[in-house]
C-alpha cells in the first residue's frame, strides 16, 4: 500500500492523458520492438528464475556489446522478478535513460517496480510513459485505475477498470482481475446488486481470486443473503488454500 495518497489533480491529469492516448489511436498497433536475439537466452533464464546466472551472463553480454537499452531492461526485469524492486528501479531507470532505441516494457517494469515500493508518483509517470508508446496496453492501465483508488478517485478508477475490461476480451487473468476492482468500486460507491454481478463475473473467469471471494462473502452478508454469503466464503477458502497452500490460518483481510 502506499504511505500517502496522491493529489487529486495529479490522477486526473494521468487519466486525462490515458483518454487522449486512446482517443488518437487508429485501427494499426503501435510498433512492437522485439527483444534481440542474442538476449533470448538471458531472457529464458530469468523466464526460468535463474536470476543470478542471468545477471552473470548479462553482465559480460554488456561488457562485450556495450549497455543497450534491452540489456539493462533484462538486469531490471532480474530484480524486478526477484521482486528486490529497488535494485530493479535502479537498472529499469538506466534502461529507459540509454542511448538508442527506446524498449518500451522498460516504463512498464519501471512503473510496477515504483507501486511496490510504494512510490505512487514514479509509477504514475513510469505508466504514463508506457500507455503513450503502447496505449492499448491492459495492465499498465489497470496500474493507473489502483493509482486513482489510492488518490480516492472512485469514480475515475471504475471508469479504468471498465476500460481495461474492453481492452482484454480475451486475456481472462487481467479481465477478471480489473472486474473485481471495479466490483469493488461499486461496493464504495453504494451498487451492491451490480458489485454482485461483477464479483461472480470475474470469479467465472478466475476462481483462485480468493479476496474477491472474500469482498463478495462481505457484500452478501451486508444485503442478507446469507445461504449466498456461505457459498462465498466457502469460494474463499477453497481458493485461498488453492493460491496459498502454505497459509495454515487466513490472514485475510489484513
Amino acid at each position: 500500500m502506499y504511505s500517502e495518497k496522491l493529489p487529486t489533480q495529479t490522477i486526473k491529469h494521468a487519466l486525462l492523458i490515458l483518454m487522449v492516448a486512446f482517443a488518437s489511436c487508429t485501427s494499426e498497433e503501435p510498433e512492437r520492438v522485439k527483444l534481440d536475439s542474442g538476449l533470448k537466452t538471458h531472457f529464458l533464464l530469468i523466464g526460468e528464475g535463474q536470476y543470478g546466472s542471468a545477471r552473470v551472463r548479462l553482465r559480460q553480454y554488456m561488457k562485450e556489446n556495450g549497455q543497450s537499452g534491452q540489456a539493462l531492461f533484462l538486469m531490471g526485469l532480474s530484480y524486478h522478478s526477484e521482486m528486490r524492486y529497488a535494485k530493479a528501479v535502479e537498472w529499469l531507470t538506466k534502461s529507459t535513460n540509454a542511448e538508442g532505441k527506446l524498449y518500451p516494457p522498460a516504463w512498464h517494469y519501471l512503473g510496477w517496480s515504483h507501486y511496490y515500493l510504494g512510490n505512487a508518483e514514479s509509477a504514475q509517470e513510469a505508466f504514463e510513459h508506457f500507455l503513450v508508446l503502447q496505449p492499448n496496453e491492459p495492465d499498465s492501465t489497470f496500474a493507473l485505475g489502483l493509482l486513482a483508488v489510492e488518490a480516492g478517485e472512485l469514480e475515475s478508477a471504475k471508469e479504468v477498470f471498465a476500460r481495461v475490461v474492453s481492452l482484454a476480451p480475451r486475456n481472462q487473468s487481467i479481465r477478471a482481475k480489473a472486474t473485481a476492482r471495479w466490483a469493488d468500486m461499486l461496493v464504495e460507491l453504494d451498487d451492491r446488486e451490480g458489485a454482485i454481478w461483477l464479483y461472480n463475473d470475474a470469479l467465472q473467469r478466475n476462481p483462485d481470486l480468493y479476496e474477491a471471494w472474500y469482498r463478495l462473502y462481505q457484500t452478501l452478508e451486508r444485503i442478507g443473503e446469507k445461504e449466498k454469503s456461505i457459498e462465498a466464503m466457502q469460494g474463499y477458502q477453497a481458493a485461498r488454500i488453492r493460491v496459498h497452500p502454505e497459509w495454515k490460518t487466513t490472514r485475510f483481510p489484513e
